[in-house]
């Protein structure tokens, strides 16, 4: 079943290109910046600047399946993508939700996060696995995702912690 996506007007989902990397790495950073600062320590969140900064970033974004929130005057707002979780066979990985903090409780990561995960189940991979950042914990609660185990996400010498789920694409 495709989800019926509801965006804010004027807003329009394009595919991630290489011409986006510096857009969206500016997006990402600002988005944890600012919407995950009661949940992390200034360096961890230093941390995962330094994480988006670096030069395997790039790579990471190309082959993520990004799919972009443009809008026609402030740019863009809200990114997420997903790529193949080899792992578990049939799984897709949901990653890269970061909406823009100007843009936060309008609906648009639940709409991203939707719009992934009908690609990757287009794409033959019926179930889906998410390493949730712990401020994201409860939009995937709300999307219909399970806690598994909790983690953390190493970045550059730092430990961000984690909650791993899933669930299955509908």
């Amino acid at each position: 079943m495709t989800h019926s996506l509801s965006l804010p007007d004027d807003i329009v989902l394009t595919p991630y290109t290489a011409d986006d990397a510096a857009a969206v790495r500016a997006l990402h950073a600002l988005a944890f910046r600012h919407l995950a600062a009661g949940h992390h320590t200034p360096a961890q969140i230093a941390a995962h600047e330094a994480l988006i900064a670096a030069a395997e970033y790039a790579d990471d974004l190309a082959r993520s399946h990004l799919i972009l929130a443009q809008h026609p005057t402030a740019g863009l707002v809200a990114t997420a993508g997903w790529l193949e979780f080899p792992e578990r066979a049939g799984t897709a990985r949901i990653r890269k939700v970061f909406v823009h903090p100007g843009w936060a409780r309008r609906g648009l990561a639940t709409a991203l996060v939707r719009a992934a995960e009908d690609a990757a189940r287009d794409a033959g991979y019926p179930h889906l696995y998410v390493r949730a950042n712990i401020n994201a914990v409860p939009l995937y609660e709300r999307l219909g995702y399970r806690r598994e185990n909790e983690g953390v996400m190493p970045a550059a010498g730092e430990e961000l912690p984690v909650v791993y789920m899933s669930r299955r694409a509908d």
